[in-house]
């Protein structure tokens, strides 16, 4: 008897019973199951906690599905003339006039220095004075300038359909669009702006 108590006690001294505790290993639950890594979350990021393998990053989960945003409407209709009369009598007694304005606002949204004889304007009235049929082909490389900026609907051909029946029409359409879309821009801040870099929350 007092051997087996001897051997005991010499046992519990050369293996702990702390050492296999679930306390100390962290792997480990009382049932003997490895337990999951647990997850850290600091300044929008996720960690994986893993003594074994260290800190790994895990993304978040996805929220909803992804948004594709394709070409816009018009916020003008071509059959819009009427809206503002100033433009309207611009884009019909003067189109070479209201061409010019429009290319220069859509490189210069601020209009500084812009003067109604400027190049834009002396190239439409050439064509329209020397080869009427042919000023269409400005108003629709313009009006495809204007799409791409903007991303609006449309295309190449139909372009070349409304400024060739309808160049007074798609004039004025065009400066609507331009003003309108001038505006949103300067109060969004100028636009789109890069990020600066990473930013980690506290």
């Amino acid at each position: 008897m007092a051997y087996q108590s001897h051997e005991q006690h010499h046992q519990g001294d050369q293996y702990p019973q702390a050492a296999y505790s679930p306390q100390a290993n962290g792997n480990t639950q009382s049932h003997g199951y490895p337990q999951e890594p647990q997850q850290l979350h600091h300044g929008g990021y996720n960690y994986n906690l893993d003594q074994s393998k260290g800190m790994g990053y895990v993304p978040p989960p996805p929220q909803g599905h992804p948004q594709h945003h394709g070409p816009q409407k018009w916020e003008h209709g071509l059959c819009g003339c009427f809206d503002k009369c100033g433009v309207c009598c611009t884009g019909w007694w003067c189109p070479c006039i209201l061409f010019g304005r429009t290319r220069y606002r859509l490189h210069n949204p601020t209009m500084d220095g812009y003067s109604c004889c400027n190049g834009g304007c002396m190239g439409y009235a050439a064509l329209f004075t020397c080869l009427p049929p042919f000023n269409f082909i400005l108003g629709t490389m313009q009006r495809g300038e204007i799409r791409r900026k903007y991303n609006l609907e449309g295309s190449g051909c139909g372009d070349c359909c409304k400024t060739y029946c309808c160049g007074c029409c798609a004039l004025i359409q065009e400066e609507n669009e331009v003003v309108s879309r001038a505006k949103k821009t300067q109060a969004m801040g100028g636009g789109y702006q890069a990020p600066g870099g990473m930013y980690y929350g506290h």
